[in-house]
Formats: C-alpha cells, structure tokens, sequence
C-alpha cells in the first residue's frame, strides 16, 4: 500500500487561484483541484480525450460542457459528481472562495505528469 500525504505532493499551479495535485497508477489518475481566491470567473474551455469523473468536495461551482451546439451549465456542491465524456469541452466556475474537485481520469494524462 502507498499512501501520500496532501501537505507533501507537488502542487501544479495550471492557472491563477488554481492548484492541482496529483497520483497515478500505470491506469488511472486521481488529482486533487484546488481553487482559492473566488468567486472567479471561469477558465477557457478545454478538452482532452480521456474520461473523467469530478467529486465536488468542498464549495460551489458551475461546471460547464458544451455537447456540439449545446452548453450545459450545472450547479453543483458537494458530494455531488459529474461525468465529463471524452473529448467534450468544460470549464468550471467557482462561485465561493475555496472549491475543491477531485477529479479521476483514464487512461492517465500524460499531460500532468
């Protein structure tokens, strides 16, 4: 078993306000999305080919996805979770000022490494 202590992992700062840590597997990838500072607005949309699933785990956001010509803007808090289809765009928009996501991928993205 490997376990791995919050206040020890690298944190990324992928965007202002916004600090990403992270573990993996040769499978499956587990970040821990940290959002201070809010409400903000949210971030361009972005897209990527792996499946997601997002834990709201601490305050409110919007998270946004665009299916073709459709936007879907969904109020969620947490315990709350949302499945994000591979290659679809979203974005988030924290509307209190501390959110926390905790967001799975597969496959893991090489990106964040």
């Amino acid at each position: 078993m490997t376990t791995f202590k919050y206040d020890q992992m690298p944190a990324a700062n992928p965007a202002p306000n916004t600090f990403r840590r992270q573990v993996h597997t040769d499978h499956i990838m587990v970040t821990v999305v940290d959002f201070v500072n809010g409400p903000s607005e949210a971030a361009p949309p972005h897209q990527h080919p792996h499946e997601q699933i997002s834990y709201i785990a601490e305050g409110w956001v919007h998270f946004i996805i665009y299916e073709g010509d459709e936007k879907t803007v969904s109020l969620v808090e947490p315990g709350d979770l949302v499945v994000v289809p591979p290659n679809a765009p979203h974005t988030v928009e924290p509307l209190t000022p501390s959110a926390r996501l905790i967001d799975c991928f597969f496959p893991i993205r090489q990106d964040f490494l």
